[in-house]
């Protein structure tokens, strides 16, 4: 029944007996596993010893077949735990959310029309950005941008080990370079603090060269699939276009606001404004959370379906990335405002506190704030490295948020230096990958001018502030792929540590590249 259930014989059965004399073994049919030499390392139970055998017959003395204590619904052949028909959760939040989102409108209606009531049209040079010229350079920027993202994609697909091992290495020698620089400029902080970075990163490398292969099977693993659904790409640029349109949108509002009102005469902020100016900020950040975050759990949902239906009985469905987002929109939605609800209150005692250091003039209440928004900065970090797992479990499995972040906290505590070195060592790709297509989109756009000169920037003053943007559209196009890959990882990551038997059911070739190099793989995480 067991080996019906899993596709592997039951622990209590010896792994794989040895084959008749003279007959064809398959090694496909029965993944063997390689004795697990560093079981206390990887803090795996120890188990009576037992012998079982190898793809060849050979017997493996103390070794011990993985466990795996999963669960699979009769009825769909899935892992219980994975609910493709979740129940709505935490509705409380989403509620919330649509006061607070329908109150920020109606202030936007009268902080706009103040803003539109004083007629304050530019007809200066500055329209010359929005000119033919001018679209021209942002968009060679954005082109340039697009085919850098396309081919660095493409290569981490093709190398991913090479690639994060030249990123680490680049990034050792930006820091060393920076550090040199301003220690020649006699600046010795960033000096130092660049010398710093630069001994800590060669540190890291040193300590992790050991996991990069597990990191580079997992980012090959999630580009190629990605790959084959292109539109996660779709919706990550659609999430970015509406971010930057709503933040557009968030900064006329402040302006209206302040129009409404400010006191001219004394040069004072009344209560009233500061209240409205705090008020806008929340419900900017939690808007703006709201929007990230349901582009992560749509992803994460497809991911968790490739992880699960891929290679099983059912088979995939017919448009994943679809019903991943409705699941996102519909019965996840509650978790995600909670979880963004957790960061947004973060986010607006930061603005508090950064509004309550003024300009510096009172000592004490400056250090003060300081301070609180060091504090508050930490604990932003941390709440939104768990809350990226967390829904990485709402996607996956229905979950709600409580219960979500509890469990991503179990994962954390059994799987976490693991964690954190993937998470580092395949971020750093992406964010050198940044770096690279902002300067180079920044280059594109600087190329046009010098050589196009358009009318409207014949004094050259707006080749500063284009090149700017195009940097800034080249760095988040690449952070726009990067949001993509991010996402997939994770929830691979989270579906590989709570139930490591799907993977070897479905994808048994997959299963032991990871195996080979994450031994503790064949342990699932026990709660």
């Amino acid at each position: 029944m067991a080996q019906q259930q899993y596709g592997y014989p039951p622990p209590q059965q010896p792994y794989g007996a040895p084959p008749p004399p003279h007959s064809y073994y398959q090694p496909q049919q029965q993944p063997h596993y390689q004795p697990l030499q560093q079981q206390q390392q990887w803090g795996l139970q120890q188990e009576p010893q037992q012998q079982y055998f190898g793809t060849q017959g050979q017997p493996m003395t103390g070794v011990v077949p993985p466990s795996y204590d999963g669960v699979i619904n009769p009825d769909s052949g899935l892992p219980a735990k994975f609910n493709p028909k979740p129940k709505y959760n935490d509705l409380w939040a989403f509620f919330l959310f649509l006061v607070q989102l329908a109150a920020f409108v109606v202030l936007s209606y009268f902080a706009i029309r103040q803003v539109k009531g004083d007629n304050n049209t530019s007809t200066g040079p500055a329209l010359g950005i929005f000119s033919t010229s001018g679209l021209i350079s942002l968009c060679i920027s954005i082109g340039v941008g697009a085919v850098i993202s396309v081919l660095y994609f493409i290569l981490i697909q093709a190398f991913p080990r090479q690639i994060i091992k030249i990123t680490f290495a680049v990034s050792i020698v930006l820091y060393l370079a920076v550090a040199i620089y301003y220690i020649y400029r006699r600046l010795w902080l960033p000096g130092i603090i660049g010398l710093v970075f630069a001994v800590l990163y060669a540190s890291m490398w040193w300590f992790w060269r050991d996991r990069i292969a597990f990191s580079a099977v997992m980012l090959a693993t999630v580009t190629s699939v990605s790959r084959r659904y292109w539109a996660t790409y779709v919706l990550a640029f659609a999430g970015l276009v509406l971010q930057i349109a709503y933040s557009v949108y968030f900064m006329t509002v402040i302006s209206g606001c302040y129009e409404l009102y400010y006191d001219n005469l004394t040069g004072s902020t009344p209560t009233k404004l500061k209240v409205l100016i705090v008020f806008c900020f929340f419900s900017f950040y939690w808007t703006s959370q709201v929007m990230e975050n349901i582009v992560h759990v749509t992803i994460s949902g497809l991911f968790a379906t490739y992880y699960f239906m891929m290679g099983s009985e059912q088979g995939m469905t017919k448009s994943p990335t679809i019903e991943s987002f409705k699941r996102a929109c519909t019965t996840s939605i509650g978790s995600i405002c909670f979880g963004s609800l957790v960061i947004a209150i973060i986010q607006t005692l930061r603005a508090v506190a950064q509004m309550a250091r003024g300009d510096g003039s009172d000592g004490i209440m400056a250090f003060v704030a300081c301070l609180i928004d060091c504090l508050l900065a930490c604990l932003q970090g941390i709440a939104e490295y768990i809350n990226k797992y967390a829904f990485c479990q709402v996607a996956i499995y229905g979950k709600a948020y409580i219960p979500a972040a509890k469990d991503t906290w179990t994962i954390l505590k059994d799987r976490g230096i693991e964690q954190l070195i993937n998470d580092n060592l395949i971020g750093n790709v992406f964010s050198m990958g940044a770096i690279l297509c902002g300067v180079l989109s920044g280059l594109g756009t600087y190329l046009y001018l010098r050589f196009a000169d358009p009318a409207f920037n014949a004094s050259g003053n707006f080749t500063v502030v284009l090149v700017v943007m195009g940097f800034v559209m080249g760095v988040q196009i690449m952070f726009t792929i990067g949001t993509v890959i991010d996402s997939g990882v994770a929830t691979t990551f989270v579906c590989l540590a709570e139930d490591p038997a799907a993977l070897a059911r479905t994808k048994p070739e997959l299963f032991e590249r990871i195996r080979e190099t994450w031994p503790a793989v064949v342990q699932g995480v026990r709660y």
